[in-house]
């Protein structure tokens, strides 16, 4: 008497989800200026009562979102992400306070903090990855060209879009802050029962 094993496709799209991880290529910032930049934001959006704040430890400047990713890949990834930024040199970069939105002021959704100079080395670094990885990150979303990457780090979301125009005005500015970039990082975003938490899985050094 022979026997069939029936597989509910369910079942394993859920495994298959198991497997799979969420990434990220991202820069990361230093204890010190996460917090300034965290109180900062804090402080001009205090009375906001449509604001989420990100977590201050959560600040980063995102290089490039891979999105699901099989976990037998990451070597493959971690591969080409070293190659990709193995001729970039160590440089630095500038957070001054100054705040704009996506899409807009007007109707933000998502509030950010600038970055000053260094903008162009970011931009560099972001265009390295784009042409390096390749077919390492076929499942990876649609391309950005380099000029219109917005090098930020996000600082708030808002739960409906709204006007912040008279908000942001009023905000001040903060001592520019200077950070040197000497690696990035690949991290993984998890969504649990307390929210998205990131843990990093690789560290790549510049040269």
């Amino acid at each position: 008497m022979s026997s069939s094993r029936i597989e509910d496709p369910d079942i394993s799209r859920y495994f298959i989800a198991l497997k799979n991880k969420r990434l990220f290529i991202a820069v990361e910032i230093p204890d010190a200026a996460r917090k300034t930049v965290y109180q900062y934001a804090s402080r001009v959006f205090e009375n906001c009562g449509d604001v989420r704040p990100v977590k201050e430890a959560e600040m980063h400047i995102t290089l490039k979102f891979l999105g699901s990713i099989s976990g037998d890949n990451i070597d493959l990834l971690s591969n080409a992400i070293a190659g990709a930024v193995s001729s970039i040199s160590i440089f630095s970069f500038e957070v001054n306070g100054t705040i704009d939105a996506f899409p807009s002021k007007k109707k933000a959704k998502i509030i950010f903090d600038q970055v000053g100079e260094g903008v162009r080395e970011l931009r560099l670094l972001y265009s390295s990855l784009e042409g390096g990885l390749g077919s390492a990150i076929e499942q990876s979303k649609g391309k950005v060209k380099p000029d219109d990457f917005i090098p930020h780090i996000t600082i708030a979301r808002m739960r409906r879009p709204s006007d912040i125009i008279y908000t942001i005005s009023e905000a001040g500015k903060i001592l520019p802050v200077r950070i040197e970039c000497k690696s990035i990082s690949l991290f993984e975003s998890i969504l649990d029962s307390g929210g998205t938490r990131y843990t990093k899985l690789r560290e790549f050094s510049l040269k």
